[in-house]
């Protein structure tokens, strides 16, 4: 703390030498020991500068399983705190923007059929996504849910002797 009791002091209080020296040694360290347990407890209260400890007790508090660096269980719990109704096509996307990153899934809804397919890439984090549609989607939407994997019509643009270098799963699971 680099503010001084002292000079919160009235100037009559502050003439005292006795004053200063109480301040100064007595209840100076407890009070900067004080304030800054009280600036921790304020930044522990927000997801982006919550250290392990503040973390763990959201993690606790919404019943998220605490898995991998500090980043990704940020990211676990944003994506926890956002799902509030009402939820909109916009509002998956994003969603599954930030788990799976941009790019790395397909989404389409079949408004006659009720069906919402989503394809993931192999290294997308599927537990998590299948456990975001489920707490999502009404109960009359039929969620179809897979890997999205690399399909005969895109794999046309490689010759035989350039997927040779290649195994099987490494050739289905390319998505580009």
């Amino acid at each position: 703390m680099n503010r001084r009791l002292f000079d919160y002091l009235p100037p009559v209080l502050q003439k005292a030498p006795e004053n200063r020296v109480l301040l100064d040694a007595a209840e100076q360290p407890e009070t900067g020991a004080l304030w800054e347990a009280a600036q921790a407890l304020w930044a522990e209260q927000f997801i982006d500068s919550a250290t392990d400890y503040g973390l763990s007790r959201w993690e606790r508090m919404m019943r998220i399983p605490s898995a991998g660096d500090e980043n990704a269980r940020r990211q676990a719990i944003l994506v926890r705190l956002r799902e509030t109704p009402p939820f909109t096509l916009r509002l998956l996307l994003t969603a599954l923007g930030e788990l799976c990153g941009p790019g790395k899934f397909e989404l389409s809804l079949a408004y006659n059929r009720y069906t919402l397919t989503v394809r993931v890439t192999p290294r997308s984090p599927m537990g998590e996504v299948r456990a975001l549609l489920s707490r999502w989607l009404p109960a009359n939407i039929l969620l179809d849910l897979d890997y999205l994997y690399l399909s005969h019509n895109k794999a046309r643009a490689y010759r035989h002797e350039q997927l040779a270098a290649f195994t099987h799963k490494t050739v289905r699971e390319m998505t580009d």
